[in-house]
């Protein structure tokens, strides 16, 4: 059953013929105060989900102001660094931010952000507490800031499937865990499209000082994860697609619980704190919270179908609303590791499905200016041909910084060579920012294209379509160019 040997993160892992490998990595928190203009002082959320490969890592990072006036301010990008070994606990930690984004009416520029960091870091059985230096530099803004950082690393183990065709059965998932002394097991997992209205109470003003609509629509999606028993984490992304606030944009994370009534209908509360602004939403330095309270109906052992009702607050700007969400849920037992969740033996229908993670590149070129893009593109196969599409870009070139766009939708790819596929995606999201009009928010954006994949685990794909606002004048042609790792999930 034991073939050859894959290197994961330097260590020599014995492969199954499922292929499966330990994928480590961890979540990135750091705070960062930042000098402005003016000696203005902004203080920078960063969150990251990052994979390690040996003390190297790489990953997602997002950006968000959290204290000041700069509410809305959101910078998204790829985040990497290396972590250098100085005693059995202490660690060297130097590492590059690179994305784009902006908004909050801050100096940005075209959005291009860049923060380098050196700091130290002590080890205690994984988790990694520490400070640095940082530098945060808008090189076509005003933004130049250098200062004094903490962060926390929170680390995680995943388990993954070579991107290959080899045959799996639970026993291979069994003996794998045995020999690698992990825990595992089947944990609840579900992915969220979200539609929510706001509804602002009157006289509310906004942040040039006039009275706020008394509404505001929002498109996003949510992903969460069973912890123990009813309980959930969460994390939820939603922007503006309706309510003449486009540009607002907000980023949360919550935990929450489910209580079921029936069979096929339950009760849940959930709270959530995060940064939001954007589209003159008054929300002070940009820290929310949310409190809810919501039904749910299961259609089949997938889908499920809730409405919540609850109330948003900045903590220190005008902005306050009575929120009613509903959203359209898909479920999966997802292979996890951890001793909490439900044993191996209680589930033997599964399979193992393909995930394109890509850094993507996209270029708007339209009448007036050409719009650079960079952020990141998730594809989660259903089959060997159809997907689920989720992705997030932010501006940095074009002079349009503060300009982000969210979009999900559905894609279908073709073979014609072993390593060389056609494909057509359809999303439809929410945008704005950065002088940008998208009207509302909402746009849609049909792209076709061709990948190239040279091995299993990495791609290179172009593409090109249309990015067209529902009822603003954006209307451009759009080029994608991106680089994709390619694994596979067991579900």
């Amino acid at each position: 059953m034991f073939g050859r040997f894959l290197i994961i993160c330097g260590i020599s892992v014995p492969l199954l013929a499922g292929s499966l490998f330990v994928q480590k990595g961890h979540y990135g928190v750091t705070y960062d105060v930042l000098t402005l203009p003016r000696n203005e002082k902004m203080g920078l959320l960063g969150t990251s989900y990052l994979y390690d490969f040996g003390h190297a890592y790489v990953g997602l990072g997002i950006y968000s102001a959290v204290t000041g006036h700069r509410g809305g301010f959101f910078t998204g990008g790829v985040e990497g660094g290396y972590k250098f070994p100085i005693t059995h606990n202490l660690l060297a930690d130097v590492g590059m931010f690179v994305g784009g984004g902006g908004g909050g009416a801050a100096a940005q520029g075209g959005g291009l952000m860049l923060r380098p960091h050196l700091g130290m870091l002590y080890d205690m059985h994984g988790y990694n507490i520490g400070a640095g230096v940082s530098k945060v530099d808008f090189p076509n803004g005003q933004i130049n800031s250098n200062q004094l950082y903490a962060k926390l690393s929170i680390p995680f183990t995943e388990v993954h499937k070579k991107n290959t065709n080899s045959p799996m059965i639970i026993n291979d998932i069994e003996t794998f865990a045995k020999m690698h002394h992990l825990k595992m097991g089947w944990s609840d997992t579900y992915f969220s499209l979200i539609l929510e209205r706001y509804f602002i109470p009157e006289g509310t003003l906004d942040t040039s000082g006039k009275v706020s609509k008394n509404h505001l629509d929002l498109v996003g999606f949510e992903y969460g994860k069973y912890l123990h028993h009813n309980f959930i984490a969460f994390i939820q992304a939603a922007g503006a697609g309706g309510g003449d606030a486009s540009g607002y944009a907000q980023f949360f994370g919550g935990l929450g619980y489910k209580q079921p009534f029936s069979q096929y209908f339950g009760g849940y509360i959930k709270t959530a704190i995060g940064a939001a602004g954007g589209g003159k939403i008054d929300t002070g330095g940009g820290i929310v919270h949310q409190e809810s309270v919501g039904l749910y109906a299961k259609l089949n052992n997938k889908l499920t179908l809730s409405s919540e009702l609850g109330h948003i607050k900045a903590f220190n700007g005008n902005f306050q609303a009575t929120s009613l969400m509903m959203s359209v849920n898909y479920t999966l037992k997802s292979l996890s590791v951890g001793s909490s969740y439900q044993p191996l033996s209680s589930y033997q229908s599964f399979g193992d499905y393909e995930v394109d993670i890509t850094l993507a590149n996209q270029t708007y070129i339209g009448n007036k200016r050409n719009l650079n893009l960079i952020g990141m593109k998730i594809d989660r196969y259903l089959n060997n041909h159809d997907y689920f599409s989720a992705e997030a870009l932010s501006a940095y070139s074009g002079n349009a910084g503060g300009y982000s766009v969210g979009l999900v939708g559905f894609g279908r790819r073709l073979q014609v060579r072993n390593n060389i596929n056609l494909f057509t995606t359809l999303c439809a999201g929410v945008g704005g920012g950065g002088g940008v009009d998208t009207g509302s928010g909402f746009i849609v954006q049909p792209m076709a294209g061709v990948q190239y994949a040279p091995t299993d685990d990495f791609a290179i794909n172009a593409s090109f379509g249309d990015v067209k606002a529902i009822n603003g004048g954006l209307n451009d042609l759009v080029v994608n160019i991106g680089v994709s790792y390619k694994f596979k999930t067991i579900d």
